[in-house]
């Protein structure tokens, strides 16, 4: 039977179409489809088939979007590992701060000397009474040289150092910095301990006239501790216990997003402590255009005393930043503190081995998804990669041949519509035409 038609006739379009979507239908895996589709079936039977199908689909895409968010907000899975004598440990970067009483006044005049006092203890957050300080200081605004200057160097505050049980210079353990928490005197230069050292400690002494300092036991490579973080306040000689915990991470945590594994890598980002100095400094920028003296350490301009009110009114929240943890990374915790009353010298020493490591690694990656997802599709609905290939097919290779299913002809009413371009009308000529034929 051949069919002429124009191609453009869109009801013999649609016709087809629906035909191929037919074809599909019938000879399809999926659960329950087949049958409602049979319009030999009962209304009834196939609109339970219809109902079975359509809860199938809604339970299948429930389940899907569930697994998909928990792949999304807990993708790893923080175990413990037992082997830790092979490991070298990172020792705490040790920052030992002054209050104002331990700076040099000799750079400044006495009637002055309550306006940089003022300064030097101010933080965010804190009130300052700008209009008690004299006109001429309003614009003032090289506080942080002066600071750094009155400072004491680090090699008259400490002796007899020692580190892992041998002597070491202390000019070569402290050097004094400016941070945002005031002039201080950073650990520097000291090698990872190892389970066969002598020991686990770092000593030296302090003369008995700069009590109290401030100390703070950070990550290493940290430039500074946090504006307003809090310290161990140290006033006589002392011993500190401090415990480590190691995190570090298996090698295919490096494939998933950061909103995934909320952690960096080393090589994408400073360390958390130095990430919200950053915010913050930025966003006291912002809106002030200056800085604070003891945040002024990056090339940007210091604040005058008239603009610590703006600093102190700006909102910071640190949630905002988008600060991470190193994915490897090491955190302290102290354990101990023992004051002496006649014992020459401090120590700082870690109390005991580790005996457990923290190992974050792969829970639900990308191949336990897809398998996640075909068990689902599949339990439900009885999808499956073939599936897939049969819709792939109907719509490009036997869509291009124009063919229907030759199944159940009879049953369906189907028949074959071979589709051929319509011969334009011409005229024919009818006269009879006469040759001469010659024998």
């Amino acid at each position: 039977m051949i069919i002429f038609f124009d191609k453009t006739d869109k009801l013999i379009v649609d016709q087809l179409d629906f035909l191929i979507l037919l074809s599909i239908s019938i000879t399809n895996s999926l659960h329950g489809i087949p049958y409602f589709v049979d319009s030999t079936r009962p209304k009834w039977e196939r609109l339970i088939w219809l109902f079975l199908s359509m809860t199938s689909v809604i339970a299948t895409f429930i389940t899907i979007v569930i697994i998909l968010n928990k792949f999304q907000t807990q993708p790893t899975i923080t175990g413990v590992d037992v082997l830790t004598e092979h490991i070298n440990i990172e020792f705490p970067q040790i920052f030992i701060c002054f209050d104002w009483i331990h700076l040099n006044h000799s750079y400044i005049l006495e009637n002055d000397m309550h306006v940089y006092e003022e300064l030097y203890n101010w933080n965010i957050g804190k009130y300052i009474d700008v209009k008690s300080f004299n006109p001429i200081y309003k614009n003032k605004n090289n506080f942080r040289e002066i600071f750094k200057t009155m400072g004491l160097d680090c090699e008259s505050l400490f002796s007899n150092c020692a580190y892992r049980g041998m002597n070491r210079s202390c000019e070569n353990i402290f050097t004094k910095v400016l941070t945002a928490v005031g002039i201080c005197c950073k650990s520097k230069n000291l090698e990872s301990l190892k389970y066969v050292d002598i020991s686990w400690n770092l000593e030296f002494k302090i003369l008995n006239s700069s009590f109290p300092l401030r100390f703070y036991l950070m990550e290493q490579n940290n430039l500074s501790p946090e504006p307003g973080e809090r310290s161990l306040i140290v006033d006589k000689s002392l011993d500190i216990e401090f415990v480590v915990d190691i995190t570090y991470t298996t090698s295919d945590i490096k494939y998933l997003t950061l909103r995934q594994r909320q952690c960096y890598y080393k090589q994408e980002s400073k360390n958390l402590i130095d990430c919200e100095i950053d915010c913050i400094t930025d966003k006291l920028f912002k809106y002030c255009k200056c800085l604070p003296w003891f945040l002024s350490f990056v090339d940007k301009t210091e604040c005058p005393i008239s603009k610590y009110p703006c600093l102190n009114n700006v909102n910071i929240d640190k949630t905002q930043c988008n600060c991470w943890p190193f994915c490897d990374h090491t955190s302290y915790s102290v354990k101990s503190m023992k004051t002496f009353e006649n014992k020459n010298k401090n120590q700082i020493m870690l109390k005991n081995w580790p005996t457990a490591l923290h190992k974050t690694e792969m829970r639900f990656g990308y191949l336990d998804l897809i398998v996640s997802f075909g068990g689902i599709a599949g339990l439900f609905l009885g999808f499956s990669i073939f599936v897939a290939l049969e819709f792939g097919y109907y719509f490009t290779l036997r869509t291009y041949f124009g063919a229907v299913i030759r199944i159940s002809r009879k049953q369906y009413n189907i028949m074959t519509i071979y589709v051929v371009e319509k011969y334009p009308n011409q005229k024919v000529n009818t006269n009879s035409k006469y040759y001469i034929y010659l024998d």
